[in-house]
C-alpha cells in the first residue's frame, strides 16, 4: 500500500488567525533573509549596524538548526495543522529538550528578523506571529493529551514547552 504524506491538517485555532499568524511570520523572515542575499526589500532600512547583524545571526543560526533537526525528527509526521491519520508521539532527539523545538526555531527566526530590521511593521507582525504560534501550541497540546493520554502527560513532566 502506497501511503502519501498529508501535509495539511486541521487547525488548532480559528483558521484566519492560524494562517494570518503564519503568513505574518513568513513576512518577517523574508525581511531578514532577503537583504542578506542581496535582495532589496522596499520600505526597509538596508543599513543595519554590525551589532544588529551579529545579534540577528546569533539568533538565526540556532533557529535554522532547531527547525532542521525538528523536521528530521518529525519525518512523515510533519504537517501544517493537526494530523488526520494515526501518528506517533515524538519524544526523542531534540524533542527531549523541548516539546516544541520547531516553533522555538520559528520564534527565534522571527525575533532575529525583528532585531535585524528594527522596523515597526516587522516588529508588530513578529509579535503577532509569536502570539499566534503560542495559541497553536496550546491547541496542539490539548490534541496530543487527548490522543496520547498518560504518555503525553508524562512527556510534559519531562520536557518543557519551549526550553
Amino acid at each position: 500500500m502506497n501511503e502519501t504524506m498529508n501535509l495539511i491538517g486541521k487547525t488548532t485555532i480559528n483558521p484566519l488567525l492560524f494562517y494570518s499568524g503564519k503568513i505574518s511570520g513568513y513576512v518577517t523572515w523574508i525581511a531578514f533573509i532577503a537583504p542578506l542575499t542581496g535582495i532589496s526589500v522596499p520600505g526597509l532600512n538596508s543599513a543595519q549596524s554590525n551589532l544588529q547583524t551579529y545579534v540577528s545571526l546569533a539568533l538565526a543560526i540556532p533557529a535554522f538548526i532547531l527547525i532542521t533537526v525538528s523536521l528530521m525528527n518529525l519525518g512523515k509526521s510533519t504537517r501544517l495543522g493537526l494530523p488526520k491519520n494515526k501518528t506517533e508521539l515524538k519524544t526523542h532527539g531534540v524533542y527531549k529538550l523541548s516539546r516544541n523545538p520547531m516553533y522555538l526555531g520559528f520564534n527565534l527566526l522571527t525575533i532575529s528578523s525583528m532585531v535585524f530590521t528594527l522596523n515597526l511593521s516587522i516588529i508588530v507582525l513578529g509579535v503577532y506571529s509569536i502570539w499566534v504560534y503560542h495559541l497553536i501550541i496550546i491547541g496542539e497540546e490539548k490534541f496530543l493529551q487527548n490522543r496520547f493520554g498518560n504518555s503525553f502527560i508524562n512527556y510534559k513532566k519531562r520536557s518543557r514547552r519551549y526550553l
